[in-house]
Formats: structure tokens, C-alpha cells, sequence
């Protein structure tokens, strides 16, 4: 059965709504689109305000009434879901009216909680229907996931070999998303979400020391720097470990190799800042998850809505650079970068051309597999690669990689 629409934006009124919006309305495929929430009166003093053509539909939804979400998600091909934090906001009644109406699905989630719900209740059936439910794909956990299985693959071809590591180096934007702040305050009301524990979590072959930090800190060949490990190292870990075990479970020609681990950290000036701010986080998620009041107050201090200064929001900056090493040693590396605000501006890209890679490519490197839950880097990482460079302007290389002390 044919959809009214390629796309549905799901919480559109929202900040990272309105930029999602922008992006398609600017976009040069044109796709039909349409915006969704709450307030009919909300969505179109949104239309107004972005002049958004008379072609961009509207439609009311909302979590509590399922109704409404099946009416929403039948017209449909894909739908992205911008109403988080996922678990209390009831997205689980969104990807269940997706899935009735086989209708594909991408969210900001940085939620492992969350996101295990998703895997448990849905991914068989969505695997049967081949539907895609893709959690994660913004700044939580799409960069680290793309670049790792892009610099795995290149090793792969490289040496005739598995990958025996992938070191991830990055900066952290210096003003996060209200969205991750809301995230971590909903997760830390669950201990193991932000335990570092579980790397397998999400992953459907048992990977039981991915998560173990040998030293909270750890120099990054790269880029010539120390990094330390954040709050993102965990849910990103488990991002990568389930695109890991999947590869793996289905005797993927890409599968990373059985002894793959995963390591990451946001570069630092020296070791002993790195030392610094990996220990102030520890403390901090302890705060978090031990002390309600303290979540309490951060969550009534969050603005509904509320988004970084223009400034920041157009010239922050997104670099990743993702080093792979394959059993006998050689390596390889992926390079991203973009302009922009990671958790806004390039997140609003990021999850529109997963969306869009959905529709454009039934390629998800899983033998035999076209839906499931399943994460960034399957939904076809060649394609979304390309789609980031093409239409987001992001920059995505990847090539061998010589050790600074070789050359």
C-alpha cells in the first residue's frame, strides 16, 4: 500500500524539530513531508513561521492516544521521532503503531534502556516485516558507529584480516543538548543504564568485558593526543557492540571477527586534564543516579525547546576519527568531520539521511535481513556515507593508516 508521505516529522514544534524541518525543506530531493505533533494550531503556526509550503501536510498525534499514532504512522514510509526522552514520553506506543503500519523508524535516543525495550518487544517482528527501526542515529551514536564499520571494513580489505580494535577519538561540543541532558537524567533512574557495564547489552551474542575500562584514559595514536572516557563512551559501546554482534550473528561477509573491542574517548589537552574530567564524570553519574533531588533540579533547569546561541549553533564543529587495527596489524582509519553544532544543526542532518538511507537502500550488510532494529551502520553505511557528504556537507574519508612513528 502506497503512503501519503516519505516522511513524517514527529515532534516537529520542537528545536531540533524545527532544524530537521529546515533541512527538508531545503533539501534537493523535495520529498512529500509532513509534520506531526500535539497542537494543530502549534504545527501550523510552524508552517507559518518556517513558510512551509502548502505540500507539507500536518497531522495531530500524540503517545497517549494510540489512535492517533496508527493514523500518523499509516501515512508514512518513515517516520522520525524527535519527542524524547524516549522511555517517559511513551515512544514505545510509536514504534509499536510503526510497526502495525510498516512504517520505518529512526529516533535521537541516547537511552540504552530504551532501546533494549525496542529490541525485546519489536526487532523479531520487524525483522519478519522487514522493518527498519533505527535508534540512535544523532550525535548518540551515529558518528562513532558509521566510523568504526567504514575504518573496520577498509582494514578488512586492507589485510585479508578481522579487526581486532577500533579506537575512537572525538571532541565533545562545549554546550549539550537539552535532549541528552533530559536523557541522562531519565537513565540514570536506572542504574545500569549508566553503569559502565553491560557493553552487550543491546548485542545478541554475549560480549561480556566490552565495557571494561582497563584506565579511564587512553592516548589516541590519531591524533596525537590523550582522551578520556564520558558519559557518551557507554551508551556508544553498546551501540557498536550490537552492530558487532549482529554482523556476527548473521555470518556477515563484514563482520568485524570475534576478538573486535571497541574503545573511545573525547580528546584532551594532556593526561592529566584527561585523568581530571574522566573522574568529575564518574562522580557526576554517581550524583545522578543516587541523589533524586539533583535530578530533580536539572530537570525543572532544562527550557523546553531551548537550543544553543546561533553562533554555536552554526560554527561548533564535529570531528571523529576512527582508527582500526586488523590482527596482524595493519590499520586503517575513517575521518569525519562536519560544521556545525553536533547536537543540533548536524544531529537534525543526521537523522534525516538515515530516514532518507532507509528508503534509498534495502543493502544492511546482513545477509538475507531487511528490518529489525537495527543501528546506524546498518542501514546501509556506504549510502548514508555518501548521503552525509553529499547533501549534509559532511566530510567522510577513509584510507590506510601508517603509525607517526613509521613515517
Amino acid at each position: 500500500m502506497s503512503k501519503k508521505y516519505d516522511v513524517v516529522v514527529f515532534g516537529a514544534t520542537g528545536f531540533t524539530g524545527q532544524l530537521v524541518c529546515k533541512y527538508l525543506l531545503s533539501h534537493p530531493e523535495q520529498r512529500p513531508w509532513a509534520v506531526a505533533g500535539r497542537s494543530a494550531s502549534r504545527l501550523a503556526s510552524l508552517k507559518k513561521s518556517l513558510n512551509l509550503p502548502d505540500t507539507v501536510g500536518v497531522i495531530e498525534a500524540e503517545t497517549a492516544k494510540y489512535d492517533t499514532l496508527t493514523a500518523m504512522t499509516s501515512q508514512a514510509r518513515v517516520l522520525i521521532n524527535i519527542v524524547g526522552p524516549y522511555r517517559p514520553f511513551n515512544a514505545v506506543a510509536v514504534v509499536r503503531a510503526c510497526l502495525e503500519s510498516s512504517t520505518h523508524y529512526v529516533d535521537l535516543s541516547g537511552e540504552t534502556g530504551f532501546n533494549s525495550d525496542c529490541i525485546s518487544q519489536f526487532h523479531a517482528d520487524a525483522q519478519a516485516k522487514g522493518v527498519v527501526i533505527a535508534n540512535s542515529v544523532g550525535f548518540d551514536s551515529l558518528p562513532f558507529d558509521l566510523s568504526t564499520f567504514l575504518a573496520a571494513q577498509k582494514a578488512r580489505q586492507l589485510s585479508g584480516k578481522d579487526v581486532a580494535l577500533a579506537e575512537c577519538a572525538y571532541e565533545l561540543p562545549k554546550d549539550l543538548s537539552a535532549g541528552t541532558l533530559a536523557s541522562a537524567v531519565s537513565m540514570a533512574s536506572e542504574k545500569q543504564q549508566m553503569f559502565a557495564v553491560r557493553g552487550d547489552w543491546l548485542s545478541p551474542i554475549s560480549k561480556p568485558h566490552s565495557l571494561d575500562f582497563a584506565s579511564p584514559v587512553r592516548w589516541f595514536e590519531q591524533r596525537r593526543k590523550w582522551g578520556a572516557q564520558n558519559t557518551f563512551s557507554i551508551h556508544n559501546t553498546r551501540t557498536v557492540t550490537r552492530t558487532w554482534g549482529l554482523l556476527q550473528h548473521h555470518s556477515s561477509p563484514s563482520a568485524y571477527g570475534s576478538t573486535f573491542a571497541y574503545k573511545e574517548g573525547t580528546l584532551l589537552p594532556n593526561r592529566i586534564v584527561a585523568y581530571i574530567v574522566a573522574y568529575v564524570g564518574v562522580v557526576s553519574i554517581w550524583v545522578l543516579m543516587n541523589i533524586a533531588p539533583i535530578r530533580e533540579l536539572i530537570a525543572r533547569s532544562m527550557k523546553p525547546n531551548s537550543g544553543p546561541s546561533e553562533h554555536s549553533l552554526v560554527n561548533s564543529r564535529l570531528r571523529v576519527d576512527t582508527l582500526a587495527t586488523a590482527t596482524d596489524g595493519t590499520k586503517a582509519i575513517c575521518k569525519m568531520s562536519a560544521k556545525g553544532h553536533p547536537g543540533y544543526l548536524l544531529t537534525a542532518r543526521m537523522i534525516t539521511e538515515a530516514a532518507l538511507t532507509i528508503l534509498a537502500t534495502s543493502d544492511r550488510a546482513l545477509p538475507g535481513v531487511k528490518g529489525g532494529v537495527l543501528t546506524p551502520a546498518l542501514l546501509g553505511a556506504d549510502t548514508l556515507a555518501d548521503r552525509l557528504s553529499q547533501f549534509a556537507h559532511f566530510d567522510i574519508r577513509t584510507e590506510a593508516y601508517e603509525d607517526a612513528k613509521k613515517r
